[in-house]
This record gives C-alpha cells, sequence and structure tokens, in this order.
C-alpha cells in the first residue's frame, strides 16, 4: 500500500471516530433533555456559603482537604449546562451544609469519632487517612456552612 493510500485510510477512520462520539454525544444530551431516561433529581444542593462569607486560614485548609476527600459521597453530581437541573447521581452520605452551625461539643466529638472510625453505613473511618489537625480543619469549614 502506497504511504498516500495509507493517509487516506487513516483519515477516513478517524473521521469515523469522530463521528461515533458526536453521535453518543448528542444523544447523551438530548437524554438529559427529556429525550430519553432521566434518573430521579434529588433535592439536595451543592454546598454554598452565604453571601460575603470570609474563610479564615484553617477554614481555606479544611474546605481543600473537604473538596479532597468528603466531596465525592457529600455532594451531588451535577451534569449538563442546566447545573443541578439535571442532577444524576445524588450523593452517598448526608448533605453535611448546616449539619455543624450550632453543635453542642458532645455532638461535635461523636462525628468526630464517625470520622475517624467510620460511620454506620458507608462512611469509611480516616484515622489512617487524616491528622487530628486535618480533622479540625474540616470541622471548622463545616461550621461556615448554614
Amino acid at each position: 500500500m502506497s504511504s498516500r493510500t495509507m493517509v487516506r485510510v487513516s483519515f477516513l477512520i478517524g473521521m469515523a471516530a469522530l463521528l461515533f462520539f458526536y453521535v453518543g454525544y448528542v444523544a447523551q444530551v438530548s437524554a438529559q433533555e427529556g429525550g430519553g431516561y432521566a434518573p430521579p433529581i434529588t433535592k439536595q444542593a451543592p454546598i454554598r456559603h452565604a453571601s460575603g462569607t470570609k474563610l479564615d486560614e484553617q477554614q481555606q485548609r479544611g474546605a481543600g482537604l473537604f473538596i479532597q476527600r468528603c466531596a465525592l459521597c457529600h455532594l451531588s453530581k451535577s451534569f449538563g449546562t442546566g447545573g443541578s437541573k439535571y442532577c444524576c447521581v445524588a450523593s452517598l452520605g448526608p448533605s453535611l451544609s448546616g449539619m455543624f452551625k450550632n453543635m453542642e461539643p458532645e455532638q461535635e466529638q461523636a462525628m468526630r469519632e464517625i470520622i475517624l472510625n467510620g460511620g454506620p453505613t458507608y462512611m469509611p473511618g480516616w484515622k489512617y487517612g487524616l491528622t487530628s489537625k486535618d480533622i479540625d480543619d474540616i470541622i471548622a469549614y463545616l461550621k461556615t456552612l448554614g
């Protein structure tokens, strides 16, 4: 086979692959817009701060740790240009927004134990993945949510 023929064959294969992926993308978008199956929309909204909330250094560290270690299970997953309008996957764990706002010291200690040793259902224990300072930072961040 000549190199010119190989270039043409490669070009056609590439175009076919692009067409295949484009058709799959269009089908996915139309399903999100009501053209096909759409899972039920959850009521849980992503965690948001009150307007004008300023995080101190500890809370900023906690926010970063929360996104790295906790958000996968404690935030719903949103897809599409409509954001949470097309929420396709509910969160595995409960929403933590407002849960730590006015927590009593004994309730906070109980939550620390759950973070360290795991919860009654899917919550893994983080005693080998987070330091006590990390947990303090996460809790300081969670107290800012309302």
